[in-house]
């Protein structure tokens, strides 16, 4: 039987070998948070930069969701136009009307480029461009029809006036840029209300009385003010121009009945006092509503801004014109010509239809022609059809600093 020999200096190497198979020095543990927090700052910005993205996305689709939410829309009401889209348009044909005004402002007037980089201004920021267009006409559903409110009720009806114009957002500017809405105003067509809201009394007859706004905020009908009561308005009413939407707020209104663009900007049912503020808003962060026409003599340029120079459809207003504000397409009422008033204010009273050949004003001699068109009281800003537009809808997405446009055309 053979027996180990005891080594004294087996267990110091054992311990020793224990030893070196020890814990971290704290230069390891400190260089080795240091890479974790590393690595989680470095996991943390993936994924902040992946979220940030993803709702950047999200924001743009949205925003592309509406914008061709707008653009069906808009398609719809173009489609339902109660009327040929050319003057002159008589009260008995019970066809309503259409009409396009042209703003100021063009798409010229956005500023792409830095026109100066040593002022310390990037105008680059100035995106914003034609918004200042507006489209108002009559428009059927085509089947769906129309609901609005009726104080605190709703009404329905086939034929609605629709109105499709910008208004600047409230607050601060965005980006160093203020703003838009697009507003889709609807006042349903029904000519007549009998109800205890407008039989207010056995002389008023079918009327409501009431101020504006109040009457805009509470009514979704589009009505005519007569004195001091307001009427709803029939088709036939709306072929003349001082019964339209914003033409006549008051009884004081004077043909050309004329639409202040500023009046888009007032108080009333655009403002943040109104009780129905937003209810008409389509879109935000609008950029550009550029409404333009078909001229088919610059058939190289297509579609031109109203009033934008050249021949034909876009030169300069008929001399006979009294319109002198913004370029307006109308189809224009034939009712100016025997409605008993003198539009022209040279002292004759309808010489276009009073069966005279009547002097002409300039020269004071007779062409011996009766009732022909040198003798008429007024003319259509443009004599001639509208054979189609196009309107571009602009917008900005302000998280992802993107800019999107629709474009709809529709030929008449």
């Amino acid at each position: 039987m053979t027996h180990k020999m005891y080594n004294p200096m087996k267990p110091a190497l054992h311990r020793k070998a224990i030893a070196g198979r020890g814990g971290f020095t704290l230069v390891e543990l400190l260089v080795a948070s240091a890479g974790g927090l590393i690595l989680m700052g470095f996991v943390a910005v993936v994924f902040s930069f992946y979220g940030r993205t993803v709702s950047e996305n999200q924001a743009i689709i949205r925003m592309h969701d509406s914008m061709r939410s707008a653009a069906w829309k808009l398609r719809q009401d173009l489609e339902g136009i109660t009327c040929d889209v050319k003057p002159w348009i008589r009260p008995e044909q019970d066809a309503g009307y259409f009409e396009l005004i042209e703003g100021p402002l063009t798409d010229a007037d956005a500023t792409d480029v830095d026109s100066d980089p040593n002022d310390g201004i990037d105008d680059r920021k100035n995106l914003v461009a034609d918004v200042d267009d507006v489209l108002l006409f009559t428009t059927r559903g085509n089947g769906s029809g129309f609901v609005g409110k009726h104080a605190s009720s709703t009404i329905e009806a086939d034929t609605a006036e629709v109105a499709w114009f910008c208004v600047q957002q409230p607050g601060p500017p965005v980006d160093g840029m203020n703003l838009y809405s697009l507003h889709r105003r609807q006042l349903l067509v029904v000519g007549y209300v009998a109800t205890a809201d407008f039989l207010t009394s056995a002389s008023a007859g079918d009327s409501l009385s009431g101020s504006y706004p109040v009457v805009s905020d509470d009514y979704d009908i589009s009505m005519r003010m007569e004195g001091v009561r307001w009427r709803a308005n029939g088709l036939s009413d709306l072929t003349k121009r001082e019964n339209r939407f914003l033409h006549s707020r008051n009884a004081s209104a004077s043909f050309p009945f004329e639409v202040g663009l500023a009046d888009l900007q007032a108080s009333g049912a655009f403002a943040s006092s109104s009780s129905r503020f937003g209810e008409d808003v389509v879109i935000q962060n609008v950029l550009a509503f550029d409404v333009r026409v078909f001229d088919p003599q610059q058939a190289a340029v297509g579609y031109v801004d109203l009033g934008s120079g050249g021949a034909g459809l876009t030169g300069s207003m008929s001399p006979n014109s009294q319109i002198s504000g913004s370029p307006t397409y109308c189809t224009w009422s034939y009712h100016y010509e025997f409605n008993g008033l003198d539009e022209d204010g040279d002292g004759v009273i309808d010489e276009g239809t009073n069966l005279l050949d009547d002097p002409d004003p300039a020269t004071g001699l007779h062409n011996g022609a009766v009732d022909d068109s040198d003798e008429l009281e007024t003319k259509p800003p443009y004599s001639v059809p509208l054979r189609g537009i196009e309107i571009r809808l602009r917008c900005y997405e302000p998280q992802g600093k993107q800019v999107r446009q629709v474009t709809i055309r529709h030929a008449f």
